[in-house]
């Protein structure tokens, strides 16, 4: 064959040409890979952690041209999310919420253009601050997921108020600090803070909440205040519970003040009442039109419609409405704690449909045992039944004692009964005499708060997601110091929140993986078991402490405990009846000593002190057990022998 043709040689601007065009791609490629193929560029971007919010970071993203911008964040842990779209523009403050405290988070810059194309860009990191120091609990238990992505609760310890959301692996993502608001209602310069109530999400993803003695508050997700009612001759004093209409109207029962002569009962002739009245605030017109009032429907001179009068502030409370929720007609749900009844108003509130519990009730309890007392958040399932949180307050001995559960009734129209179909009661019993709720949510599970479990020591919380067959699937307790002045304290917990800020889950967050530091909430779990049995068990010895025998374990407790019982070290002997079966260091004496500070191996929770110790593996002959101080001196002694 002939040979090839030489090489064609380019002339020297052609190849300056061809090299040009070349720069030209490769610096195209480049804003692709930043823009996906879009013509803006990002030009610059940072983050940092909000000054006034250690949870809430700010990404500033400056673009070549106008667009939206949108921010990918990921933690391995805590998972990876997306912002909601921002407006058009060229300089962006892209808020990132629903972060976990002290936690290293990478995030990516997106960017959509005008067609719609959207891209990832350039990338950062930034690490989220320590929570408020009231937040940082003395202990936090968690157990098991949640099936909800986020449950919204308050939380106050001592003189601070919080709001928070927490993930469905029981981390706090977001708070609320509420700063005390000067002057409302009052006249003076007195900072107000009222007692801290019901929160709930509006459609646009803004917060409203109700501040007793305050007022009823609207918030963007960044603390920032939108709108706000106060207490006054219109507006009443709202207090504890409040509904978001779907006209975007808000019903919240309101105190009235008022003079009662009560001579005729053989009381006093001027006795100061709170009564209740509902109200419906427009916040697009700011008018408050008052649509019930108690005293139109009972007849509050009439001490058989009292039932429960509680003086607070020399002020008698007469109904008391703690919540309000629509049911399946229009109709709406009342709980009324002092009259220890839940009532249905028409949904044009001109009557009073049906009665439960308390005075003149439409329903009866064939099982005494099924009756509701002191009672909040009751509510209409869709299949009629009627869910309370029972809060047990002044439940009489004979009828169980005081014991807080989640209830569900039964309304049977036909025989004007009331029965038990379901209810939650933790082992052991736990007792929150105020606040507290119970939502059933659309998955057929059940939260329930438990709110107010003050101990003498820790004022434990309580939190949990029970299903059907009343399965625990989640569980959060919270433990604070305690004290007069550190009182802590959990109004609501409500889960139908998907979102706090517009954001989608693009990767949820990791199960928690058990680490030394689990060893206090495994041993927490055994001793609070244990401590449900413990009614049922014989104590081995009664002493200082009571001692008990549960399998291979020995349990201490103490109902009612001081940090002085458990500063001295416990004392745990073990006679084997085989010495041979002692090591050979301790077959000089005779015993094992298994003796333990209380930090090791106890727990104090609801007042009480628990502690647990394992037995050895050989048979027993006897057992020596107590405390003795630093200095050798006994405090108290028992000595048995096991099965007597």
């Amino acid at each position: 064959p002939p040979p090839p043709p030489p090489p064609r040689l380019l002339r020297p601007g052609r190849l300056a040409l061809m090299m040009a065009v070349a720069v030209a791609i490769v610096v195209a490629l480049l804003l692709a890979a930043a823009c996906g193929g879009s013509d803006v560029a990002v030009i610059d971007h940072s983050a940092a952690i909000s000054p006034g919010n250690s949870l809430i970071a700010e990404v500033q993203v400056t673009l070549s041209r106008e667009a939206r911008v949108f921010v990918e964040y990921d933690n391995p842990d805590a998972g990876r999310f997306r912002t909601a779209l921002s407006e058009p523009g060229m300089a962006h403050t892209i808020p990132v919420v629903r972060l976990r405290p002290e936690s290293e988070y990478a995030y990516t810059v997106g960017v959509q253009d005008a067609d719609g194309a959207v891209t990832l860009g350039p990338s950062g990191k930034f690490t989220t601050g320590r929570l408020p120091a009231p937040l940082e609990f003395r202990q936090t238990w968690v157990s098991g997921r949640s099936t909800q992505p986020l449950i919204l609760t308050n939380y106050s310890v001592g003189d601070y108020l919080y709001y928070l959301l927490w993930d469905e692996t029981g981390n706090i993502v977001w708070y609320y600090t509420y700063e005390p608001v000067i002057g409302l209602h009052s006249g003076d310069n007195t900072p107000i803070r009222g007692a801290f109530q019901a929160i709930k999400q509006k459609p646009n993803g803004n917060l409203v909440y109700i501040t007793y003695k305050c007022c009823i508050t609207e918030i963007t997700p960044l603390g920032e205040v939108i709108d706000r009612i106060t207490a006054g001759d219109d507006a009443g004093i709202p207090h504890h519970d409040f509904m978001i209409l779907e006209d975007g109207r808000i019903l919240y029962p309101s105190y009235v003040h008022i003079t009662l002569d009560d001579s005729a009962n053989g009381g006093d002739a001027d006795i100061n009442v709170v009564v209740d009245t509902l109200n419906i605030w427009n916040p697009q017109t700011g008018r408050i039109e008052r649509v019930w009032d108690s005293r139109d429907f009972w007849d509050i001179t009439d001490p058989s419609q009292r039932v429960v009068w509680i003086e607070r502030d020399s002020q008698y409370r007469w109904t008391h409405i703690n919540s309000v929720n629509v049911g399946t007609r229009g109709n709406f749900i009342l709980s009324i704690r002092n009259r220890r009844q839940v009532v249905s108003l028409a949904p044009d509130f001109r009557s009073i449909e049906w009665q439960l519990g308390g005075p003149d009730s439409d329903y009866v309890f064939p099982n005494p045992g099924d009756r509701f007392y002191g009672q909040h958040t009751a509510s209409e399932l869709p299949n009629g039944n009627i869910l309370v949180f029972d809060n047990g307050f002044g439940r009489p001995d004979s009828k169980g004692g005081e014991y807080s559960r989640a209830l569900e009734l039964r309304l049977d129209n036909d025989n004007n009964t009331a029965v038990k179909v379901w209810e939650y009661r933790p082992t052991p019993d736990a007792y929150s005499r105020l606040i507290s709720s119970a939502f059933r949510l659309n998955n057929g599970n059940t939260i329930v708060n438990f709110g107010n479990m003050t101990g003498d020591l820790f004022d434990p919380l309580l939190f949990v997601e029970i299903d059907r067959e009343g399965k625990e699937v989640f569980r959060v307790e919270t433990s604070q110091t305690g004290g007069p002045r550190n009182r802590t304290r959990r109004f609501r917990s409500h889960s139908d929140l998907a979102a706090i800020m517009g954001e989608t889950m693009l990767r949820p967050p990791l199960d928690p993986i058990a680490t030394d530091d689990d060893a206090y909430k495994s041993l927490f779990r055994i001793i609070r078991e244990a401590d449900g049995r413990l009614d049922r068990l014989p104590p081995a010895a009664r002493a200082h402490f009571d001692v008990y025998l549960d399998g291979d374990r020995v349990i201490y407790r103490k109902e009612q405990c001081a940090v002085d019982d458990t500063a001295d070290r416990f004392n745990l002997h073990i006679f084997p009846a085989n010495p041979d079966d002692l090591s050979g260091d301790r077959q000089e004496y005779g015993f094992d000593n298994l003796g333990f500070d209380f930090p090791s191996r106890g727990v104090r929770y609801n007042g009480k002190c628990l502690a647990v110790a394992y037995l050895p593996g050989y048979e027993i002959a006897r057992i020596r057990t107590g405390q003795r101080t630093p200095d050798g001196e006994p405090v108290w002694q028992a000595e048995f022998a096991p099965g007597r």
